[in-house]
């Protein structure tokens, strides 16, 4: 004694929304869902003898049928209390006082409550004469296992990574941080799709006053959706027209663990693999989960290197060009003929073969990263090899501006963040258009403007090139440029203003002479 139907087409109501919460009923969903052939409405008899029935609402796909029809329907339609009960109402009255085993059921008194449920998954069931449905939660669709992170190299540690799913997601985390001092608050962005976000933290590390900055930044954002990364950042940064990155973004677990256990914080998105962390600094940027994985020896001699690299990076176009244009008197004799005589026959000025090589490089990258994984690579080690090589050997570019270029690019790639990755390469070229100009004058000049820019930033409260430009340079070498053994890194990053500066105090007295500053 059931009937299957599907919901048909019908005309939408041009009839406008009115602002008090309407009242919930079958009809009223059938309205609001028409035109959405995906929503099953199924009709079933509970008491033949008066004829008292119930529909059941869900999205195909959504939900899972083994929890739906063992753990809610199978109950109702075979426990005697409900064949004999005279009304919906004592139905739903026996459903919410236990007499069906299910943790997570809710009664809709709202229509807009009622829709919400039902987009997110839950099970809705209508009963006669009755207009408030109860929901019960049986999410059951497809998702991508947990594997290991794609864009993130793991050398030594977990390798899991976070999936798209955000409730598995925030379970991975609870794994990790197994304390009450976790907390994990959601809210809704997104006046369409209604993306859940998680904003979570520990309690009494994370500061509370940046917590809620971090929270309302969410609340506040009146926008259609919240469905790719660049529109999360544009909520997060304080300097949304800096291209400088102000948060940080990973798939792994224990980067983000990590990072919430020195006070910071960690946000969600459903539909997203990476969560972002904040507040950061620039060396927070400069900084690889494998750092604390190593010795502190070899951990620092590896982060040294990457600022030498970044620097490498962003300043050897220009000095090449300075010099050779500008400066041929800072170049040792030897090195300035062996120069001129690789020039010979090159139809380009130096500043230009720079530029052009800088543009392939740039051109290489992007086709490589939008062709198919087993054509990319090859792609990009062909581009490299045979048309620089071809390029030198038909005397259209110089082999000195070939190995400045790939040095620049190689030692680029160095750096862990792939946001600042980016900014590098786009700066650089910058840094070359400023010395065809003036030469060092001109690139002294515009690296100035670029650390001033830095000094400037503040991310929730955070300078972003703390701890040098803060507290006098305290705590600029604890966990910056190098990084400490692990038995004096007794305290939390100060920069980002923990409630409790202490992480490992050796002593339980030393706790309270802690508390004067933290690791940056």
């Amino acid at each position: 004694m059931l009937k299957n139907t599907r919901v048909t087409s019908q005309s939408a109501s041009s009839a406008e929304e009115p602002a008090e919460p309407l009242p919930v009923s079958l009809a009223a969903i059938r309205e609001r869902m028409s035109q959405a052939d995906d929503v099953i409405y199924t009709e079933y008899i509970i008491n033949p003898s008066i004829g008292l029935g119930c529909t059941v609402v869900f999205i195909d796909g959504m939900v899972s049928s083994a929890i739906a029809y063992d753990h809610v329907l199978q109950p109702l339609m075979t426990n005697r209390e409900f064949a004999e009960a005279p009304s919906g109402q004592v139905i739903i009255n026996s459903i919410m006082s236990g007499s069906i085993y299910h943790s997570q059921r809710k009664l809709c008194s709202t229509k807009e409550e009622a829709l919400s449920q039902l987009l997110f998954g839950s099970l809705l069931i209508f009963f006669d004469k009755c207009d408030i449905p109860v929901a019960f939660d049986s999410k059951g669709f497809e998702k991508r296992g947990i594997s290991e992170a794609m864009n993130e190299n793991i050398v030594k540690g977990s390798r899991e990574s976070f999936v798209e799913v955000i409730r598995v997601n925030t379970s991975i985390i609870r794994r990790h941080i197994l304390t009450d001092e976790l907390k994990i608050r959601h809210l809704t962005v997104g006046r369409r799709t209604r993306t859940s976000v998680a904003i979570v933290y520990l309690e009494g590390i994370a500061n509370s006053s940046t917590v809620e900055k971090v929270f309302k930044k969410f609340e506040d954002a009146d926008i259609d959706g919240l469905t790719t990364a660049g529109q999360v950042e544009s909520l997060l940064y304080d300097n949304p027209i800096s291209m400088l990155p102000q948060s940080i973004y990973t798939e792994r677990p224990d980067k983000l663990s990590g990072s919430l256990l020195e006070g910071r914080i960690g946000i969600l998105i459903d539909g997203l693999s990476i969560v972002y962390i904040t507040p950061i600094d620039f060396h927070s940027l400069m900084q690889a989960p494998e750092d604390y994985a190593h010795n502190f020896v070899f951990a620092s001699f590896f982060r040294m290197l990457r600022y030498l690299c970044t620097a490498a990076s962003i300043v050897l176009p220009a000095f090449y060009v300075s010099i050779t244009t500008f400066h041929q008197e800072m170049i040792p004799t030897k090195l300035a003929v062996s120069i001129i005589s690789s020039k010979r026959g090159a139809p380009f000025p130096t500043y230009m073969e720079v530029l052009l090589m800088l543009t392939a490089f740039e051109v290489l990258l992007e086709a490589g990263l939008r062709l198919p994984k087993s054509v990319g690579q090859a792609i990009s080690i062909v581009g490299a090899l045979v048309v620089g090589q071809a390029a030198i050997t038909a005397n259209i570019l110089s082999p000195g501006v070939v190995i400045i270029i790939a040095a620049a690019g190689i030692t680029g790639f160095i750096v862990p963040s792939q946001d600042l990755s980016n900014f590098n390469r786009l700066i650089r070229i910058f840094f070359v258009l400023l010395a065809m100009i003036g030469g060092l004058f001109t690139t002294t000049m515009g690296l100035i403007a670029i650390i001033y820019l830095m000094c400037t930033i503040e991310v929730f409260g955070t300078p972003y090139f703390s701890p040098i430009v803060a507290a006098d340079g305290h705590g600029a070498f604890r966990d910056t440029f190098i990084r400490r053994k692990w038995s004096s890194m007794t305290r939390r990053p100060g920069n980002i203003d923990p409630e409790d500066i202490v992480r490992n105090a050796t002593k339980p007295e030393d706790a309270p002479a802690e508390q004067k500053g933290g690791d940056a």
